[in-house]
């Protein structure tokens, strides 16, 4: 079972329970097979730059930001079985900017940040040209497997 702890005003079309089911999708397709809990935080862009800044060193707003308890699959284990996979910082306001740059409803590229952050979350990157394959062919697999492209 997957839990998703959501913080904040989710974009209109999206509900706790379709970032849960893209939360799980993205968890299975990627091979974490056991449940996991992970929280998601839809914030503004002041909020994200101060965080994008004090961790990443960038001063400036982003898309998302994901903090894993540990590499890859934290073995953080809740009495339930559940294992705490971390954060995912969303700025909406970003979001909704990269949607109209690219004439994309703002529903499609939320989920596309949220399928991106959980991800990050399971060990995946992009720091790498194969690594960057790797994590957008699984992503848009997701995507394409709920109904999102």
């Amino acid at each position: 079972m997957i839990t998703v702890q959501c913080i904040g005003t989710l974009p209109p079309g999206i509900t706790k329970s379709s970032v849960r089911a893209l939360v799980a999708l993205a968890c299975r397709r990627a091979g974490c097979l056991s449940g996991a809990v992970v929280s998601l935080r839809v914030t503004d862009d002041r909020a994200m730059r101060t965080l994008n800044r004090r961790h990443r060193g960038k001063d400036r707003t982003t898309d998302v930001l994901s903090f894993a308890y540990g590499e890859g699959l934290p073995p953080g284990v809740r009495s339930k079985g559940e294992r705490e996979l971390g954060d995912i910082i969303v700025s909406l306001p970003q979001v909704r900017r990269q949607a109209k740059a690219i004439s994309r409803p703002i529903k499609a590229e939320f989920s596309l940040i949220v399928v991106h952050g959980t991800l990050h979350l399971l060990g995946f990157d992009h720091e790498t040209l194969a690594d960057e394959r790797r994590m957008f062919r699984l992503q848009h697999d997701i995507l394409i497997k709920a109904g999102i492209f």
